[in-house]
C-alpha cells in the first residue's frame, strides 16, 4: 500500500510503502456437496456493502505492483532529513547529574 509504511530514517512524517505477501491457493473446482457444507459453515453472503466510500474514516486503497528495491532507492531522499524531529526539545544548558537541577538525589 504506496505511503502506507514504516516512517523513513531521520524523517518520520514521511511514510515508506507498505508489502503484503499473500499466498492464497483456490480450489479448482468444488462439487455441489462441498459447496451445500461451505454455506452451511460460513455466513450469508453480503450482497450490499455496509459502508461507502465517502463516509467518515474510510480510506480506499488500490493495490499497487511495486518493485521493492525501487520503492527503497526511491525514498532514500526521504531518509537524509536532517533529524530535527529527533533533536533534544529539552532545557539546554540544564545542569544534571546527582544533586544537580532536574537530576535525582538519592
Amino acid at each position: 500500500v504506496q505511503g502506507e509504511g514504516m516512517p523513513t530514517y531521520k524523517n518520520p512524517f514521511v511514510h515508506g510503502n507498505l508489502f503484503l505477501l499473500l499466498d492464497i491457493e483456490f480450489p479448482e473446482t468444488l462439487t455441489p456437496e462441498v459447496q451445500s457444507k461451505l454455506r452451511e459453515i460460513l455466513p450469508p453472503p453480503l450482497n450490499l456493502p455496509t459502508w461507502m466510500e465517502t463516509d467518515d474514516g474510510v480510506e480506499v486503497h488500490g493495490v499497487t505492483d511495486l518493485d521493492p528495491v525501487q520503492s527503497y532507492r526511491a525514498n532514500m531522499v526521504h531518509m537524509t532529513g536532517g533529524g530535527e524531529a529527533y533533536e533534544d526539545d529539552g532545557d539546554e544548558g540544564a545542569a544534571r547529574g546527582p544533586g544537580g537541577q532536574g537530576g535525582v538525589q538519592c
